[in-house]
């Protein structure tokens, strides 16, 4: 079984190093195009010419495409590779980078923006490259041969950052970067990445197996360093997954004791810090409901104050109806008012009758206004005078026992008129005032008798 596993290896490996050896050697052309291709398309990006800067770097990161295309489906080992495959390493890392910041900016327009510059359509299509993770299988398919044990550190790094940064959801992400640890680490006898360009190879190579956790030089470790990190420090917490970004922090190869350190307490404080913005996040969830809560209440009881209010000016405008309609009822003797007879059949003319009707119902109301109180008796109304003449003595002879000054004041104005009585003078004075007023009292009688009778 390892025999067989051994010679699976070796032959994986022989068969990439002939390939690889194959698409370096043709000519130096490729590399000095690619390398005019990343100045180019630099300097368009600096300038913000994005439309320009991914059309000039595009020809270069995509699959080249045949007329035939039945051809390749039956012959796939035959398709032509991107011209990014054929680079060197630091090429390919720098154009790759160029193309993953460019779809970041690109991301970054926005709607409106992204659709001046590149239309509706296209610039969806580069959006969801970054946002659904997409644009990772673009790179390993284009630039790797769909191997990602060779996609670079560096490169991986880049793209784990453009899923950090626009993809709703680091489930892929996280997929991706333990692959990518996981194959990466592994041993292999795949040395093309040691050979620039044909010219570099000799005949008496000899193979040598990278190390397995993938750090052979110093710019190595420091790129693995920063894939475990984005993995570890940003990836594994947006994913809720502290308990095994912990675990694998303390038994990961790669970091030394101080960094393993730091970075657990990186975690812890990433950490506190989540679970503080979760409670501020429910407290202020909390204090949201309270307010709408107290505002529902007092609406309520703004509302039922205000239906109090509306019932109670219906009752006060109803009992003023029944007391006006009482009171119209008294003045106008409808409650004593019985049936009225129909009249009876007669040739008379018809405002004749309603003259008739009318003053009948008035003769009739007096009569019935009339006939409530019946006049009192003779007896009864001497008996009424009598009895107020006494109760006038009485309180006379009580008001004279209280205050004794009463019966003094009477007397002096008893004796003060009749001394003025007893001048001539005064008494004709008296006279003719006596006289002029019953003189007008005539004649306002005279003139009412003579008003009453016209």
């Amino acid at each position: 079984m390892n025999g067989t596993c051994t010679k699976s290896v070796l032959t994986d490996s022989i068969t990439s190093l002939s390939s690889s050896r194959s698409l370096r050697s043709p000519n130096k052309g490729a590399s000095s195009l690619i390398t005019k291709t990343y100045k180019q398309a630099s300097n368009l990006f600096l300038t913000r010419r994005l439309p320009e800067a991914l059309q000039v770097l595009e020809p270069v990161i995509t699959l080249p495409k045949h007329e035939d295309d039945e051809e390749q489906q039956e012959q796939p080992e035959a398709k032509d590779p991107a011209p990014i495959a054929t680079a060197s390493k630091n090429a390919r890392v720098k154009v790759w980078n160029l193309y993953i910041t460019l779809l970041h900016a690109i991301v970054e327009l926005g709607p409106e923006e992204g659709k001046i510059q590149f239309g509706s359509t296209r610039w969806r299509t580069l959006a969801a490259k970054a946002r659904d993770g997409s644009v990772w299988e673009d790179v390993v398919r284009n630039g790797y041969h769909g191997r990602e044990s060779r996609v670079d550190a560096d490169v991986i790094a880049n793209l784990a950052t453009l899923l950090l940064s626009h993809s709703p959801s680091q489930t892929l992400n996280q997929q991706r970067l333990e692959t990518y640890l996981a194959t990466s680490g592994e041993y292999t006898f795949d040395i093309s990445d040691r050979f620039e360009t044909s010219s570099q190879v000799s005949s008496d190579f000899h193979p040598t197996p990278v190390r397995a956790n993938g750090t052979n030089t110093p710019r190595d470790l420091n790129s693995r360093l920063k894939v475990i990190e984005l993995y570890a420090l940003h990836v594994l917490p947006r994913n809720e997954e502290w308990d095994y970004a912990q675990e694998f922090v303390s038994m990961s190869e790669v970091l030394d004791e101080e960094r393993r350190e730091l970075f657990l307490q990186t975690l812890q404080s990433l950490k506190d810090q989540r679970q503080e913005d979760n409670d501020r996040d429910a407290e202020l969830r909390q204090s949201q409901l309270e307010e709408l809560e107290r505002e529902r209440k007092t609406a309520e009881d703004r509302r039922l104050e205000e239906a109090k209010m509306q019932e109670e000016r219906q009752q006060k405008d109803t009992s003023k109806k029944q007391h006006k309609r009482s009171d119209s009822e008294k003045d106008y003797g409808i409650e004593d008012v019985g049936p009225i007879s129909k009249p009876t059949k007669q040739s008379v003319p018809q405002g004749r009758k309603g003259r008739e009707a009318q003053a009948g119902g008035s003769k009739f109301s007096r009569r019935r206004q009339g006939s409530k109180r019946p006049p009192d008796s003779i007896y009864k109304r001497s008996m009424t005078l009598v009895n107020a003449f006494q109760q006038l003595m009485l309180r006379t002879a009580r008001s004279m026992s209280d205050s004794p000054t009463v019966l003094l004041r009477t007397l002096l104005f008893l004796i003060t008129l009749l001394v003025a009585l007893g001048r001539r003078d005064s008494r004709e004075w008296l006279t003719r005032v006596t006289g002029i007023g019953w003189d007008r009292l005539k004649q306002t009688i005279g003139m009412g008798t003579k008003v009453s009778y016209i």
